[in-house]
């Protein structure tokens, strides 16, 4: 299977999960929408819990690849995590079905959370590089990288969440105008105020 039909299945999926919840969600319905024959989803991934896995594992890498790109050329630590908040709302923003299936439907059977867990370790483990940066040259405090990575991706990942569900048939540009900038001060001044030695 090409590469190309892979990501219309994923697409495909994240809507017909997003519309349904991930218990109503049928796979007859995802290879309709991808324009696939049910067997070809099947061939590829051998349930619905594998599938919404490798979706959300598929999202978590473009996150992450996405951050990762747009931090390397930032000088300070401090420039790193303004880029990563802003990157990581601007990306939820675009993706807004996949973020709030990231946010609601992960905590379903104990496989997902492990799965979850795991892939979302890659992108958190990012946060902590930035992290351990800041407190190598001094302008973050000495703290816990690892779960103040955590806290950092799940203060973003929420008040983005928030927004999704307060207006959920705004486009992406509509947020990215009228909301991130508000996002982006609130969280930087919250996130900076609790890490930085100042």
């Amino acid at each position: 299977m090409s590469h190309e039909t892979i990501e219309q299945i994923y697409i495909a999926a994240v809507e017909v999960f997003a519309e349904s919840g991930f218990d109503q969600a049928k796979m007859d319905v995802i290879a309709k929408r991808a324009g696939v024959a049910k067997g070809t989803i099947y061939y590829h991934f051998t349930s619905k819990e594998e599938l919404f896995v490798a979706m959300m594992d598929q999202g978590l890498e473009a996150l992450t690849d996405r951050v990762r790109r747009r931090i390397a050329s930032k000088p300070s630590a401090r420039m790193k995590i303004e880029k990563l908040i802003y990157t990581q709302i601007e990306f939820f923003f675009e993706h807004n079905k996949f973020a709030r299936l990231l946010l609601s439907e992960v905590w379903g059977s104990a496989k997902r959370q492990h799965d979850f867990r795991m892939h979302i370790r890659e992108y958190v483990a990012l946060i902590e590089e930035v992290l351990i940066l800041g407190i190598e040259d001094r302008s973050f405090k000495k703290l816990n990288t690892v779960e103040t990575s955590f806290s950092i991706f799940g203060a973003i990942s929420v008040a983005v969440l928030q927004e999704l569900l307060k207006q959920p048939q705004r486009g992406a540009e509509v947020w990215m105008n009228e909301a991130a900038p508000r996002l982006v001060e609130t969280l930087e001044t919250l996130i900076l105020s609790g890490i930085e030695t100042k």
